[in-house]
């Protein structure tokens, strides 16, 4: 009973710090779509060369859709189960938060404002925040 409390009482806050990364993950893009998105670029270019490796656009798509849908399952399991495949997971999710750290090292480098910029500052801040919820509990200080 103890342990069930204990569990709800770390979940709640990181249950909305991953609420709030989604809802800053959309303002990222939001921000990207209006101001340019450079982000793009080598994406397209992954994409492309997966769909090459299947030579049917259709069939890459399905396969895709298929593995997508089959980790999201693994995650809901793993966090509803708890113990390390809840921290396992929950540092999966919150890792590319880390990520959108190139976007404060792009506008440095150039000397000024790019595209992400403005929402990745809360972006990251949210996701170290969000990651040493799980740290704590796995790794007590």
């Amino acid at each position: 009973m103890i342990n069930r409390l204990f569990q709800e009482a770390i979940m709640k806050p990181s249950t909305r710090l991953y609420a709030c990364l989604k809802l800053l993950a959309i303002l990222h893009i939001v921000e990207q779509l209006i101001f340019g998105m450079q982000d793009l670029r080598p994406l397209q270019y992954l994409i492309a060369m997966y769909e090459r490796r299947f030579g049917d656009t259709s069939g890459s798509i399905a396969a895709l859709v298929t593995i997508s849908a089959s980790l999201a399952a693994i995650a809901v399991h793993c966090i509803l189960k708890g113990g390390l495949g809840r921290f396992v997971t929950m540092f999966v999710l919150g890792l590319p938060t880390l990520g959108e750290f190139h976007h404060l090292v792009e506008s440095i480098t150039v000397g000024h404002y790019t595209a992400g910029t403005v929402t990745a500052v809360p972006y990251i801040a949210c996701g170290v925040l969000f990651l040493r919820g799980p740290s704590e509990r796995v790794f007590p200080v």
